[in-house]
């Protein structure tokens, strides 16, 4: 199988956006358990289009594009204490380089800081960073609380021009790749879509 990210004729492109289909697949398994607010702390410099679409589903759901996770100077008195049930997202899925090098990728570095957070959480991610060593090593402590929700079908992410202000049509949207959730204290068993 080809690897097009080394084609020098592959434009890589970063401004895909989680379709509401991905939020409407897990909005049973937050109101089951009584969730009301949610945190959405990875919208930075965003459109903040999970944000609409959490609220559609009748979520309060608290974060902004001008909140840097990273940077808890940024973060709202709600965020600071902790005023919300339990964060949703989906990460950078900046590729890690190598174990090694790990810390230097933004998207370890928000999962981190998730865990450190130690509120609920429920993320979007490649399914592949669960099998790797970098993934393993930051649930390691915390293995008993980490669940997952399996899609039984790929998630299409929405592309927009850059700045995440105009869609752009897809003619085929498939996913070269398959997501799962990852649950933090949320799940007391594995669970598929």
């Amino acid at each position: 199988m080809s690897n097009f990210k080394d084609s020098p004729h592959f434009k890589i492109h970063d401004d895909y956006y989680t379709p509401k289909s991905a939020w409407v697949n897990i909005q049973d398994f937050i109101k089951v358990r009584g969730y009301k607010t949610i945190f959405e702390p990875f919208m930075l410099n965003s459109n903040e289009q999970s944000k609409v679409y959490l609220e559609e589903l009748g979520f309060n759901v608290i974060g902004n594009k001008n909140i840097d996770f990273l940077d808890k100077t940024t973060w709202t008195e709600d965020m600071k204490n902790k005023k919300y049930d339990i964060i949703v997202s989906n990460p950078p899925f900046q590729k890690i380089i190598s174990y090694p090098r790990r810390t230097e990728s933004l998207k370890y570095n928000c999962i981190e800081q998730l865990i450190k957070n130690d509120k609920p959480f429920i993320i979007l991610l490649n399914s592949t960073n669960i099998f790797s060593k970098w993934f393993q090593y930051l649930v390691k402590d915390i293995n008993q609380h980490i669940k997952f929700i399996y899609p039984t079908q790929k998630i299409n992410y929405d592309k927009y021009e850059k700045g995440g202000v105009d869609k752009i049509k897809l003619e085929k949207n498939n996913a070269s790749f398959n997501s799962v959730y990852v649950c933090y204290k949320v799940l007391d068993n594995n669970e598929w879509l």
